[in-house]
């Protein structure tokens, strides 16, 4: 079945949250499937050239890490990105409804779905001139917990890294978290490059290739993948 199986009235939304990150939230479905405007509760969600995949769990209960793609052609992507930390740590809201419970269905519905998941954007995985690329992982609903918590990733950091401003010449980090204020530069692939691309993996190699072998500040948890 497809992430939306018209033929069944299924109908796939998403919200991009980017609160964290000081943004705004983005509604779209992907233009892959539908091209018209859907409305769903009062919201508008855009259709958008985009594809996801990969929701789907393992019959071994393990967490899915699916993959967004969006276009990027005319660079429509680019500003998103340098605005807001390359959407690292955003959260995206994926939700699975029918037809028939849009505003324009048969029996308009704004609180009945199928299903409803929340993951995280964990790193960036291609960055192309046509495409920009995300794996996403699980974040796990808590609600109505009462004592404090955050989300454990073992292999990514989550804090908010310096963004390069062209027009001073300088780093800005007015919503940087990442205390790193070094004069070493790498990208996305931790390969060395000038002050103009750098930009973090989010991943325990980056952090070690700017900070060395001293205690990193790191905000991930990568002793989690060894308990049983």
């Amino acid at each position: 079945m497809s992430d939306q199986d018209t033929t069944l009235g299924l109908i796939t939304l998403y919200q991009l949250d980017l609160a964290k990150l000081g943004g705004p939230i983005y509604y779209f479905n992907s233009a892959e499937n539908t091209t018209r405007l859907i409305t769903w509760g009062g919201q508008q969600y855009t259709p958008l050239p985009m594809s996801a995949d990969g929701f789907e769990w393992s019959t071994k209960g393990s967490p899915p890490q699916p993959t967004l793609t969006f276009s990027n052609l005319y660079g429509a992507g680019n500003a998103l990105l340098d605005e807001y930390n390359g959407l690292i740590g955003a959260d995206l809201i994926r939700i699975v409804t029918l037809e028939r419970f849009l505003d324009d269905g048969s029996t308009p519905d704004p609180n009945a779905y199928l299903l409803r998941d929340i993951y995280t954007v964990a790193q960036k995985t291609s960055h192309t001139a046509v495409l920009i690329a995300f794996k996403m992982m699980t974040r796990m609903d808590q609600q109505g917990s009462q004592i404090p918590r955050r989300l454990i990733l073992r292999d990514t950091c989550t804090y908010v890294y310096r963004i390069w401003n062209a027009t001073t010449g300088a780093f800005d980090y007015s919503k940087a978290t990442c205390p790193y204020a070094g004069g070493g530069y790498f990208d996305i692939n931790d390969i060395a490059v000038g002050p103009q691309q750098d930009q973090c993996s989010h991943t325990l190699t980056g952090c070690t290739l700017r900070y060395g072998q001293a205690p990193l500040p790191a905000q991930m948890f990568p002793a989690v993948g060894k308990v049983k």
